[in-house]
């Protein structure tokens, strides 16, 4: 769902979208299918052509966990605040063309995102927003399924940490049958 800049007031607007609404039911249906969402963001200009977004949305993903491979619905609570700025020309040999790289900002410190015309696209920035907060290895909570608890794991919600005193089986060695070869 695209929002108008140009109707915002110069108090800003807030916006509260939940499934019932049904505005972005469509845009999340791959990552979240059918379950509840509810997102809340207010969006204020700076200037004429800037704005401030702050906001979050709240749902469950399904998922499957990384260890036991459970069905599961992960909870997510994903905040985010944005400074929206008119899209630049970036042109070949433009300044804003030499450096290509990626930085990462501090977690709540304000990031940038830019519109074209006067619309920004609310449906694809929230998708954005669940499909980054998605662990790489998502993994049950402890009090969900207690047959996942035998990887234990100090910090489950951060996903999957290899323990290296886990048991190995010690390969044996490739020269031990040499051991009970007899030369006359």
């Amino acid at each position: 769902m695209k929002i108008n800049l140009a109707e915002i007031p110069e108090d800003g607007r807030t916006y509260v979208w939940t499934n019932q609404t049904g505005e972005i039911n469509a845009v999340l249906a791959d990552l979240i299918a059918k379950e509840a969402y509810k997102a809340e963001f207010t969006i204020r200009p700076l200037n004429s052509k800037d704005f401030d977004m702050t906001g979050k949305i709240v749902t469950d993903q399904p998922c499957q966990c990384s260890r036991c491979g459970n069905d599961m619905k992960l909870h997510m609570t994903e905040k985010f605040h944005e400074i929206l700025i008119p899209k630049q020309d970036q042109p070949r040999g433009g300044k804003y063309a030499k450096v290509n790289h990626v930085s990462d900002i501090p977690e709540g410190e304000t990031d940038f995102c830019e519109y074209e015309g006067q619309h920004f696209d609310m449906g694809e920035y929230l998708h954005e927003v669940i499909a980054l907060g998605t662990p790489f290895n998502p993994v049950c909570p402890k009090e969900d399924n207690p047959e996942c608890s035998i990887y234990t794991n100090p910090e489950p919600e951060h996903g999957f940490i290899y323990n290296e005193e886990m048991p190995v089986e010690k390969p044996e060695s490739p020269f031990a049958a040499l051991k009970n070869l007899k030369l006359n």
